[in-house]
């Protein structure tokens, strides 16, 4: 009933106008984030990554910061089992909604049946670490955008990564992280969102 009532509270706002002002930056051709509204705090992401884990006890596979017609909040992807769940939350300490139907953004359904599923079970460092370290090597600047990289599931692939979008100078930053190690990987461009 909840993710009905989201669907529909969505759809009505939708007819809302958007604020004047909005600042998007492209992930990749699949995704671009509207950051109208992020707070731009540091360890926003990976808190949150963690509050999503001790709700479920699933993992999360990628979480980006999602305004929703001006509703800011966050998007994540959670594997528990062989189960996949797209859930919003509008701040780390929020409840949890699922997203069903139409109110899953078209950037999340590209992960049903696919063999990232299996990275991030794989992979030692979590989700949270890698957006800590990520955020880190680029001295404190916020995550807003963090999952694990497409070649992580290509099995001749020797390179198992997280990607994780910093923010930095109002501009999207590419910092990779080794889910195995959880060094940081020289060049992020080399690997896929």
């Amino acid at each position: 009933m909840r993710a009905f009532l989201f669907a529909l509270a969505i759809g009505s706002s939708l007819a809302a106008t958007a604020p004047s002002v909005a600042q998007t930056l492209k992930v990749n051709q699949n995704l671009s984030i509207d950051v109208t509204g992020f707070s731009g705090d540091p360890n926003i992401l990976p808190d949150l990554v963690t509050h999503i884990e001790a709700l479920n006890g699933g993992r999360v596979a990628a979480i980006a910061f999602h305004n929703v017609a001006g509703a800011p909040g966050y998007a994540a992807i959670v594997l528990k089992d062989s189960d996949v769940r797209f859930w919003r939350l509008d701040s780390p300490t929020s409840d949890v909604v699922e997203l069903t139907g139409a109110s899953v953004p078209s950037w999340m359904l590209t992960w049903r049946n696919q063999r990232r599923a299996a990275a991030v079970k794989d992979a030692k460092i979590s989700l949270a670490d890698a957006i800590r370290t990520a955020e880190a090597s680029q001295q404190g600047a916020p995550a807003v955008v963090a999952g694990i990289a497409k070649s992580a599931s290509n099995p001749t692939s020797d390179v198992q990564a997280y990607m994780v979008g910093i923010l930095k100078d109002g501009r999207l930053k590419r910092v990779a992280v080794n889910s195995q190690s959880g060094s940081p990987i020289q060049n992020p461009e080399a690997l896929d969102w």
